[in-house]
């Protein structure tokens, strides 16, 4: 453990602050996230407290006058925190109400999942968290942290009444803001620094909003290292449930995207499902006539029917839980039929891939059509060959026969591709095959997003 000698990362660099401080920087660096430690005892030794000290976050908006902030041990009820040395007042947040209300909505949403509230609303002299944004950080509130974009106390566990702060460095900007200040009101539960760029607690760039995440992490800023509080790993979601307790729990959403209600379908047939949760997915399940089949832990999600379906209608159904436990479903009514072939057996725009009509390149994401990203797909497969052309695939086990007309399994990344003369694809370039295609040589295509500098 190393939780006698706590450093604060700053703008200008590594700097020693009060032994119980964390400062972070105003803006986010684009940085290589360090891989995830083997596996063995790496969770952090100091757990969650069993009961917080209260539920009551409150964002303080400086007025025009300042909030005055005075020095002492932490004690939010009389505006007092251990980080500033002497009687101390931080200027006005002088963005706009918009912002405010935008920064407001974004932490509630980051805290949503957990029985804590989050408000701007004074709650006088009862036991709180209370979060301060406006003036800067050096000539207002401790000389030692100059550049900052926020602070916190910090001590491996929960701070009674701890004043925290985010300051108004980033500009009408609420999304940084929020990934600021759900960090530092983190930091005085008890949680540090990891290498998640999905997650408040990281030090680095990449999407925004910034949500905790149900997930195992190394501790660190820009590089992995020993937790401050024990181990290697920490879950921030997780320490902040067992903290806590859920908040109201809120179902996933989950649509089936294949197949369409009322449709055909084969032996073994694949049910595509997009489901999304405001917390995270933990399971999409399938259930034919209220029997289950498969289920799938991650996304994308392609559950494949199992065996033993008599041919007739029947119901499908998918259900979704999230990791709180709430379920969701949805349901579609569809018709077994037997094995279809090239030739045979599939209605619309279907074609045969391996004796299951699949959406194929008349309908929109079907397999042939172009793509630029594996989501244009209703397949979430788009590969490229050597030359840049982009199709839309799916699966293939090179026998006669596993691909429809107009296309070729490619053995060596076992995928239906279309033959160079089939004309076969809806065009926003050239309808023709790949001019290496006899090479057989495929990228797969992933579309990451864009970090922010």
């Amino acid at each position: 453990m190393r939780t006698s000698t706590l450093v604060a990362l700053v703008f200008a660099g590594l700097v020693s602050v009060t032994a119980t401080a964390r400062a972070e920087r105003p803006l986010p660096m684009k940085i290589n996230i360090a891989p995830m430690p083997p596996p063995g005892l790496l969770q952090r030794a100091i757990p969650a407290p069993a009961e917080p000290s209260s539920r009551i976050v409150y964002m303080r908006r400086c007025p025009l006058g300042g909030c005055i902030i005075n020095p002492g041990g932490e004690d939010s009820r009389n505006d007092q925190s251990s980080i500033a040395g002497a009687p101390r007042t931080i200027s006005r947040f002088k963005q706009s109400d918009l912002v405010w209300d935008q920064l407001m909505s974004c932490m509630r949403a980051t805290y949503a999942p957990f029985n804590v509230a989050i408000t701007d609303i004074d709650p006088g002299n009862v036991p709180h968290y209370e979060h301060v944004v406006g003036g800067n950080s050096s000539t207002e509130l401790n000389p030692q942290l100059t550049g900052a974009g926020g602070v916190s106390p910090f001590t491996c566990g929960d701070i009674p009444n701890a004043m925290t702060f985010t300051f108004d460095v980033y500009g009408p900007d609420p999304e940084q803001l929020c990934w600021t200040a759900a960090q530092e009101v983190a930091h005085a539960f008890g949680l540090e620094h990891e290498i998640n760029d999905k997650d408040p607690l990281t030090y680095l760039s990449g999407p925004l909003p910034k949500r905790f995440q149900p997930t195992d992490t190394p501790c660190g800023e820009f590089q992995a290292r020993p937790c401050d509080c024990g181990g290697l790993i920490q879950n921030s979601f997780r320490y902040i449930l067992d903290m806590f307790g859920p908040g109201v729990p809120t179902p996933p959403q989950v649509t089936i995207k294949s197949p369409a209600a009322g449709k055909k379908v084969q032996p073994r047939f694949v049910v595509r499902v997009e489901a999304i949760d405001d917390t995270a997915v933990e399971k999409v399940e399938l259930f034919i006539d209220g029997v289950k089949g498969t289920e799938s832990m991650k996304a994308p999600y392609k559950l494949i029917a199992p065996d033993g379906i008599a041919e007739g209608p029947h119901t499908l159904e998918v259900r979704a839980t999230d990791i709180q436990g709430t379920p969701a479903s949805s349901t579609i009514d569809v018709v077994m039929g037997p094995p279809c072939t090239a030739s045979k057996g599939c209605d619309g725009n279907d074609v045969c891939v391996m004796g299951v009509c699949l959406a194929g390149p008349g309908e929109p994401g079907g397999m042939g059509n172009f793509c630029q990203a594996p989501t244009e797909c209703i397949s979430n497969q788009c590969l490229a060959d050597t030359t840049g052309n982009m199709y839309c695939v799916e699966g293939c086990d090179g026998s006669s026969g596993s691909c429809p007309d107009g296309f070729s399994c490619l053995a060596s990344a076992n995928v239906c591709w279309p033959a160079a003369d089939s004309g076969c694809c809806q065009s926003n370039g050239s309808a023709t095959g790949p001019t290496l295609f006899g090479l057989g040589v495929l990228a797969a295509l992933i579309r990451r997003r864009r970090a922010r500098a």
